[in-house]
């Protein structure tokens, strides 16, 4: 360095004092600084969990009370439900026992679509039709209460109404309905 002119010198110690720093940062702190923001991270999920643990081992009898509670509850309305082998059969079950309060009801030109079915917990499954059917005021009423007081647990999801030219009511409705796995 001492063939350099003083302000070349001063130069080089000048982009020193910025260039080492810099690397510095890059090569150590900068590292160091994400390896304890991820351990911060790591270290708060896990007590996290360990706070979620506590807490469903505090809540544990009470979480087999309600467990039990569900179960019994499920076992009292299993008769309502549609007891199939798979979501296929539950679907055309639900038909089936639309269709027929349908019938009994004295609607005319039931047609009914299967719509996707909806998988609960654990066995349970929610399957829905789409029913479109023609028929008085009288008719869609008993066909409702039909639906509301009969063995199956169904809910109607959605109902329209529409006058039809001919002066009768064009109903459509989605209709939903349980169903677990088992024999028939």
């Amino acid at each position: 360095m001492s063939g350099l002119a003083r302000g070349d010198r001063r130069a080089l110690w000048l982009g020193a004092l910025v260039v080492v720093p810099v690397l510095a940062w890059r090569a150590a702190v900068a590292p160091l600084a994400e390896f304890v923001a991820q351990h911060d991270t790591r270290a708060a999920a896990a007590a996290e969990l360990f706070a979620r643990e506590q807490a469903l081992r505090r809540d544990g009898p009470q979480l087999a009370k309600a467990l039990a509670g569900a179960q019994r509850t499920l076992a009292a309305e299993s008769p309502r439900l549609f007891i199939v082998a798979d979501t296929a059969a539950a679907t055309s079950s639900l038909a089936a026992w639309v269709r027929g309060a349908a019938i009994v009801a004295g609607l005319h030109d039931a047609r009914i679509e299967a719509a996707p079915a909806t998988p609960l917990s654990g066995a349970l499954r929610e399957v829905q039709v789409d029913m479109r059917a023609r028929g008085d005021l009288a008719a869609v009423a008993g066909w409702l209460s039909a639906l509301e007081r009969g063995q199956r647990l169904v809910l109607v999801q959605r109902l329209e109404l529409v006058r039809a030219d001919d002066g009768t009511l064009a109903m459509s409705a989605r209709i939903r309905g349980l169903a677990r796995a088992g024999a028939r």
